[in-house]
């Protein structure tokens, strides 16, 4: 299997990032939702969390945190709308509860990282 699945991320103020990928599991539900090659097309809100773009062995090749987000997926092309994404590299859990106590209203979004991080480093 080869990266056949087109990922297109969006903010607010910008397109944040397009790439091919193997796999991308989104925050969504208990479990999350994973997104696989030829995929029935879905639209859904999804939760403030980690998502995870997958290598063809499903080990993790990037994490980034989503905020407020929408997924469409159609024809092997994942989009998604948030209106905030950091990629793991960028916050550790000093900087995560810094945002957290500077921007009260993201509460949930600086939340959801920091349980990450305290669990899955």
């Amino acid at each position: 299997m080869a990266e056949n699945i087109t990922l297109k991320i969006f903010t607010p103020e910008k397109e944040f990032l397009t790439r091919k990928v193997y796999r991308v599991v989104l925050p969504y539900g208990n479990t999350g939702l994973t997104i696989i090659e030829d995929r029935a097309p879905t639209s859904l809100v999804l939760h403030d969390g980690a998502m995870h773009i997958l290598n063809e062995d499903d080990s993790i090749a990037d994490t980034y945190f989503l905020d407020d987000g929408v997924v469409d997926v159609a024809e092997n092309v994942c989009k998604i709308s948030a209106r905030h994404i950091i990629h793991k590299s960028k916050v550790n859990l000093e900087r995560a509860r810094k945002l957290l106590d500077d921007e009260p209203q993201n509460a949930s979004y600086y939340e959801a990282i920091i349980n990450y991080l305290e669990n899955f480093g």
